[in-house]
């Protein structure tokens, strides 16, 4: 041990008994500094100009353009310039012959002369960790264990770097070729995770190998064994690549002993690799204050209720546009969106099947890209579009074959996963959206539903009411049944259906009822069907249009609430009267917190076209106001002309002034538990016009209605605490200060230090 210290203390001294070093050292502060304060300076101006920006500390360190993230692109290019003479100089000079005769040991140089390397590669880290410093006095509450997190990462990918060099220095006598073969395995361990993917076990050994993103978990706060180990492993490897390759020259053995060895030494360590990335043997610490790589404590509750094997299986067609997705090649990265759940579901086990079929094959999105496929059948289009991705059409299943094991017409035959646990299924999609892919709360929710009885909307038909399939601008398909919708009822967790009240009787299972807006007056039969339903303590959800009044305040009087004659304006220049923006009622956390909290957040609902609501406390129910209208506006009995921006009080015709309940809800005591109902004078603030066009927080307010419907059972609420690091404690002259004194003071003092050791170096 005493040898290897010597050796890496005459090595460093060695380091720094050039030009190089010294460079380094200076280039890698300035460069890192310059980005780092710029950075700083950058969001400075953001937050005077009034910009809200939390979660300071990963914008400044792993984010995008954070001291971290930016060192990570270019650190690579550092270490070849310190190994390449390590063992190179050794061999070129010819010193290498007495380091061989002498007692040492060839394990003591290698580990000597690492040593060293590392050593400076520490001294690399320590600025980073200055700078690391200067970020923690900069932001308030800083999160300090997010930086540390990163800051082991990098000197991992230092420490394997170096390893890497070493190695390389000691194939050649050449100092700058051992610099350019070091970074051409650099660039080989990037791209070798692309190698093979399309075979498992191939698959599995090469992402293995890759080190392209291999820190990025770490910098961004999450420490798992797989990424520690990784580097454990490739450090190893290459220094005793390089023990062996000395000890070659020392002894005398056959080639196929020599190979021998260096073929054991690599199978081994891609085994080690292989079980340590098992997702079953994975260890995980997060690193961050909220937590924030690890899932919510709402969704690894619902992960513990899982015992046992839950599988996903994913159905991959290939005249689906999103086939590329499924195919082998993406399988690692579509493994890695899961990753998280796998720490709470040991179980969980992923399954791919791949067939092809449409639906409607002239219509298909993805024919656009195949050309004529006019008088094509499924079966020649498939080939051709097999043959146009390289693919083998016998690996995917035909029409007939899939539709034996599953029907995913409803699906539109797009790419969908089936959950199944305990004979229980349910599905995640992919969204016509940015983000495609489903994220914790979508996932968290399509669990959920496989432990608990997911809860059931039944909407009325019959009377020409909002429908939750069609596509037209009055509809609720965008909030309730579309499948390519993140925020669609469906993909939070709920089912939904269809009863048409003058046929059927009002179905015994579903959790809430809607009545959405009906523009044909309800038989007799029917509202009597709606008053054994209430009676027998069922949560509803009406809602309803001005010039509806007629139609459904029969009904409405039986719960004690009528809607207004008229309709609500409100005088604008830039929206025509019609146009309500609802506030939450102050009472409505009374209500329930989750709508207490719109209220704290001043949050709004766009109404076009509301009437007001009137009611009285009486005994049945208890009644409170969710939403109500600006006192600035007024309830107008008389005609209105809604192409208009101006609009008129007028007493005279029956106007009333003043802030109107708009939507109000019902609560009682019923058979032991609280009844739930929701009347609203508009039923246009959900529709799909109101959530494809959205100009308040309805998509929020409705789904928070179905969520109290439901006790907050779903959508799953995968909400964390806000972060308390969005300020910077300093100001403009003192972060100039610090870029003044780090980009230019210290520099040329460690310049003026490196230029006074090199001559008086020189001068001895």
């Amino acid at each position: 041990m005493l040898k290897t210290i010597k050796i890496a203390q005459l090595e460093i001294s060695i380091l720094f008994y050039s030009p190089v070093a010294w460079l380094v050292l200076v280039i890698f502060m300035v460069q890192s500094g310059m980005g780092f304060f710029n950075m700083l300076q950058g969001v400075q101006e953001a937050l005077l100009m009034g910009s809200h920006m939390g979660d300071l500390t990963f914008t400044a360190f792993p984010g995008v353009s954070g001291l971290f993230a930016k060192i990570t692109e270019t650190l690579y290019l550092y270490i070849p310039l310190l190994s390449m003479g390590l063992m190179s100089r050794e061999t070129s000079s010819g010193s290498i012959k007495l380091l061989l005769s002498s007692p040492v040991k060839i394990s003591e140089i290698i580990l000597g002369k690492y040593l060293a390397i590392v050593s400076y590669g520490f001294i690399l880290i320590l600025i980073l960790a200055v700078y690391s410093l200067i970020g923690v006095i900069a932001i308030k509450d800083a999160d300090i264990t997010l930086i540390l997190s990163g800051l082991i990462g990098l000197f991992l990918l230092t420490c394997t770097y170096s390893a890497i060099g070493l190695f390389m220095s000691s194939l050649t006598s050449y100092q700058v070729v051992a610099a350019i073969s070091t970074l051409a395995v650099f660039a080989v361990l990037r791209f070798v995770g692309g190698i093979g993917q399309e075979i498992n076990f191939v698959r599995d050994l090469t992402y293995f190998l890759s080190i392209s993103g291999r820190a990025d978990d770490m910098l961004k706060g999450l420490i798992t064994t797989k990424d520690v180990l990784y580097f454990i492993i490739i450090i190893v490897l290459f220094i005793s690549l390089c023990i062996l390759r000395l000890q070659a020259g020392r002894e005398a053995k056959p080639w196929r002993v020599q190979v021998g060895k260096y073929v054991l030494l690599l199978v081994i360590s891609l085994m080690l690799g292989y079980i340590s990335s098992r997702p079953s043997l994975i260890a995980y610490l997060d690193m961050t204050a909220t937590k924030s790589r690890t899932l919510t404590q709402n969704s690894q509750d619902v992960a513990k209720k899982i015992v046992g094997p839950l599988t996903i299986t994913t159905y991959v067609n290939l005249l689906d546009q999103d086939v590329y997705s499924g195919l082998p090649a993406a399988r690692n990265s579509d493994l890695d969106m899961f990753a998280e759940y796998r720490r709470f579901i040991p179980g969980l086990t992923m399954k791919y099947v791949y067939y092809y079929d449409a639906t409607d094959l002239q219509n298909n999105r993805n024919m656009i890209y195949q050309g004529n496929i006019k008088g094509l059948s499924i079966k020649q289009v498939a080939e051709k579009v097999a043959d146009n991705m390289g693919l083998d059409l016998d690996d995917f299943m035909p029409p007939a074959e899939i539709r034996k094991i599953i029907d995913l017409s409803k699906e539109n035959n797009t790419f969908v996963r089936v959950l199944s646990y305990n004979g229980k299924t349910s599905k995640l999609r992919l969204y016509n959206e940015m983000k495609r892919f489903p994220e914790e709360a979508e996932i968290t929710a399509a669990i959920k539903r496989l432990v608990v009885t997911p809860p059931k909307i039944g909407f009325i038909t019959g009377n020409n009411e909002r429908s939750i399939d069609k596509t037209g601008d009055r509809n609720y398909q965008v909030i309730i049944n579309d499948r390519t919708a993140r925020q669609s009822l469906i993909n939070q967790g709920f089912d939904a259906q269809n009863s048409d009240i003058n046929n059927q009787a009002i179905p015994r299972d579903i959790n809430v009822l809607v009545l959405a807006d009906p523009t044909i007056a309800l038989t007799d039969a029917a509202v009597q069907k709606i008053k054994n339903y209430v009676d027998a303590g069922g949560d509803m959800l009406i809602t309803a249009e001005p010039g509806r009044q007629q139609i459904i305040n029969p009904l409405l009087k039986y719960l004690g609430v009528q809607l207004m004659n008229g309709m609500l304006v409100a005088p604008s220049k830039n929206e025509t009267p019609d146009m309500v923006y609802a506030t939450i009622a102050d009472q409505a956390a009374l209500i329930d917190p989750v709508f207490g909290r719109l209220h704290q957040n001043h949050s709004f609902v766009a109404m076009q076209g509301v009437a007001a609501i009137a009611f009285e406390q009486q005994n049945k129910f208890h009644i409170n106001t969710l939403l109500e209208s600006a006192p600035s506006g007024w309830n107008k009995t008389g005609k209105t002309d809604l192409t208009s921006t101006e609009v008129t009080y007028d007493a005279a015709a029956g106007d009333q002034k003043g802030s109107f309940p708009v939507a109000a809800a019902l609560s009682r005591m019923i058979n032991s538990r609280q009844q739930k109902i929701i009347v609203s004078g508009d039923a246009d603030l959900m529709s799909n016009l109101a959530l494809k066009a959205p100009k308040g927080y309805n998509l929020t307010y409705s789904q928070l209605l179905f969520k109290w419907f439901c006790n907050g059972e779903f959508p799953v609420d995968v909400s964390r605490f806000a972060t308390t690091d969005d300020t910077l404690q300093i100001k403009r002259k003192q972060l100039s200060t610090f870029k003044l004194v780090f980009l230019a003071i210290v520099p040329a003092l460690i310049v003026a230090l490196g230029a006074f050791i090199l001559i008086g170096r020189k001068r001895k």
